[in-house]
């Protein structure tokens, strides 16, 4: 059997990290099986679906790079097919047309609610139609047994058929709803295994109703557990970004997101190794180790991984990471001494975008620190400052000239690193922390480090 997944958001806003996830989890398993793994636009709520919210979804999936091994579908393409069999079912007796008013009904939710029983509309049995233009057609719910799914993730579960709504199918303005289209849609695309969030668990003993009246082949189920914040309650902007794109503009990789969410209430080889590329979970992926409990979001924990990919890239990515984000046009010697301090200045942020605070000292030659503070701090040590760069004048320019030209002048002077490092450091880069202090001599150049240090503040 070729496994076919599919990811089917809604496009009603920004692309949420628990989809992300999703979408994750629907990709690993279709690759791990050598299958296919599909994306479906389900836009048939045309009152709150947006191109906006569209383009939100492409933008995420694609800086995934989780993309869909075909074209991807809009489930607003094929209404034709799944009015086709709303009729099909109230053809062969399954479904039956509803003609309570707002009115009616919501008193009959009342009287369901307060009773405990679920809503089962009079026209159920009712053979005769009305003369009325608006109704809805509903599912006739079977109302004896029980209804099991095997699930991935939740086990063997079982339903009393007696606790499920008569659910519309087909609304009064003749459109399908979503527990119709999704099913059909499903069928259609040839879709094996149906990997999504629990929330939609209670609405799959409602689907696989309609897949047992058309005699259709049932999917397989996953029903993973929503993401929590680290306070345990479900993921929320009170919690910080749950827009996956929010994460790319905070400079956080592809590659730390993506292993990250992979590891989000899955179980892989080993839980606690964050080192193995994505290809890797791939190989391992299995729908049986996903966690039954919730997931918990640790923003700590998404900082360090990306720490430690910032420090495995290849630094001409992240070069052109800096470049892109940040509309950089650096000449030739600019590009050499960003590129050469870049794998000391990434060993002190989490997220690249920290290092746009580097910018202005390592590119523009012209620099000199103009902060209040930091400037009296300088006047007050200008002849020791003056007195480093003239003898760096004299120095051979190599980083172990100037390492010994530094050292002397600390020991004739009777001064110890600790008291004239962060002046230096101020004068050549406006900073405290800063790289090494013979490297930003060494690839500033000796011209650009002499005119930061003689100059008189």
């Amino acid at each position: 059997m070729k496994i076919v997944t599919r990811f089917a958001p809604s496009p009603t806003g920004y692309l949420h990290i628990g989809g992300a996830r999703t979408a994750i989890f629907n990709y690993l398993f279709a690759k791990r099986h050598n299958g296919k793994y599909l994306v479906r636009i389900e836009d048939t709520d045309t009152k709150r679906s947006t191109s906006e919210a569209v383009e939100a979804i492409y933008d995420g999936l694609n800086w995934l790079g989780i993309n869909s091994s075909e074209k991807i579908i809009y489930q607003s393409k094929n209404l034709e097919s799944h009015v086709k069999v709303v009729h099909e079912l109230l053809d062969k007796g399954f479904a039956y047309k509803c003609f309570l008013n707002s009115k009616e009904l919501n008193d009959l939710r009342i009287k369901s609610r307060a009773n405990g029983k679920p809503i089962k509309s009079p026209w159920r049995d009712n053979k005769c139609n009305s003369e009325k233009d608006e109704y809805v057609i509903r599912l006739k719910m079977p109302i004896k047994g029980t209804t099991t799914i095997k699930d991935y993730v939740q086990g063997e579960v079982s339903v009393k058929n007696e606790i499920l709504d008569d659910m519309i199918i087909l609304r009064s303005d003749k459109t399908p709803t979503y527990m119709l289209s999704s099913v059909v849609d499903d069928y259609e695309m040839g879709i094996t295994h149906i990997i999504r969030g629990d929330d939609h668990f209670n609405n799959a003993f409602r689907q696989i109703q309609i897949i047992n009246f058309l005699n259709w082949k049932k999917p397989s189920y996953a029903h993973i557990p929503l993401i929590h914040g680290t306070d345990g309650s479900k993921l929320s902007k009170r919690h910080g970004a749950t827009n996956l794109i929010d994460y790319r503009n905070m400079g956080f990789t592809r590659e730390a997101m993506l292993l990250y969410l992979t590891q989000l209430g899955w179980t892989s080889h080993n839980d606690n190794d964050e080192d193995y590329e994505f290809e890797k979970a791939i190989e391992l992926f299995s729908l049986k180790k996903i966690n039954k409990s919730p997931a918990k979001f640790d923003i700590k924990k998404l900082y360090s991984i990306n720490s430690k990919y910032l420090n495995k890239i290849d630094i001409n990515t992240i070069y052109n990471l800096l470049t892109e984000r940040f509309e950089l046009v650096l000449n030739i010697n600019q590009e050499r001494r960003l590129k050469a301090l870049l794998p000391d200045l990434l060993k002190r942020v989490n997220v690249y975008i920290d290092l746009k605070d580097d910018f202005e000292w390592i590119i523009d030659d012209n620099f000199l620190c103009k902060e209040t503070n930091k400037v009296k701090l300088l006047q007050e040590n200008n002849l020791i400052i003056n007195g480093i760069g003239d003898l760096l004048k004299k120095c051979e320019w190599s980083k172990m000239s100037i390492d010994y030209c530094l050292k002397k002048y600390f020991q004739d002077n009777t001064l110890k690193f600790k008291e004239v490092g962060p002046i230096l450091r101020i004068a050549l880069t406006g900073k405290t922390n800063a790289p090494d202090l013979v490297s930003i001599i060494y690839e500033l150049g000796c011209t650009i480090s002499l005119n930061r240090l003689n100059y008189k503040y």
